[in-house]
């Protein structure tokens, strides 16, 4: 199975790139095929994550898209004829950022609505707890709401006094 992760930048020391290299690592030990694509890479990982204009990207069985701000991948990712699965990796809620950055604010306001276009499209997701400030409970909802289709969209209760599930990292389906 060739199983394709996209982020929106690859940085050493970036939480995200890292996890995802480490992920992909372990798919291929597990005797999947495995590449990681990303928008901006930096020079030292050239030759460890590929351009996401490489048409390989949208190739594959399954891809995983992490997904923490607003890009070109959202649009891509939602027109893929394969399996999709999102890694939300949480977005501010912007109302932190008003009276500190505007352009701050209008990114984590773009973030949520352009996350919100991915509702219905993916076969599974997978939620990052937040480690950012503000509160992460409308980030937790949107990335649920995106992982059931319409029909589906009444929200499971787990087997913990029948709340929701808020762990580190939840999946659905894999």
């Amino acid at each position: 199975m060739i199983i394709n992760q996209w982020v929106p930048a690859a940085h050493r020391g970036d939480a995200i790139g890292d996890s995802a290299r480490r992920v992909r690592d372990l798919l291929r030990g597990m005797g999947h095929q495995s590449e990681l694509y990303a928008l901006a890479i930096d020079d030292d990982l050239a030759s460890d994550v590929r351009a996401f204009s490489d048409g390989s990207a949208r190739q594959g069985d399954l891809t995983i898209f992490h997904y923490a701000l607003p890009s070109p991948m959202t649009a891509a990712f939602a027109s893929l004829s394969h399996g999709r699965i999102l890694q939300y990796h949480n977005v501010t809620p912007a109302s932190y950022f008003a009276p500190f950055d505007p352009a701050l604010f209008r990114l984590a306001s773009l973030g949520r609505r352009e996350l919100a276009t991915l509702v219905g499209r993916v076969i599974s997701r997978l939620a990052t707890r937040s480690t950012t400030v503000g509160s992460s409970t409308g980030s937790a909802s949107a990335a649920r709401a995106c992982s059931r289709s319409p029909s589906t969209r009444r929200g499971s209760r787990s087997r913990r006094g029948g709340r929701r599930s808020r762990g580190s990292s939840s999946t659905t389906g894999w």
